[in-house]
């Protein structure tokens, strides 16, 4: 009687595991045939967001160039002063580090 049993529901559990691979298979095959893959190009996506980057770092020092505060090598200080000014004050904080 216990075997019997046993036997029963061993053979129910693998027709249901079958039914289940049979239908999960059958999905895999449809959504393969007629569905579109959907690929994505990481590369060339990359890219052109980098070129979107360099035009509009491009645009903006071409403004600050006509108008702007940026000099021909392209330091954002307007003379000398301001330069020597700045580097005093780094060195004294690195001093002042030590």
């Amino acid at each position: 009687m216990f075997s019997n049993t046993l036997l029963f529901f061993i053979i129910k559990i693998v027709f249901f595991l079958s039914i289940i691979y049979f239908f999960h298979s059958s999905w895999n095959y449809l959504k393969d045939s007629y569905s579109t893959k959907k690929t994505k190009d990481l590369v060339n996506t990359q890219i052109e967001k980098y070129k979107k980057i360099a035009h509009e770092i491009a645009i903006g020092n071409k403004q600050l160039d006509d108008g702007g505060s940026l000099q021909e090598n392209g330091t954002p200080f307007l003379n000398e002063d301001e330069i020597q000014i700045m580097n005093n004050d780094l060195t004294a904080f690195t001093e002042s580090l030590v």
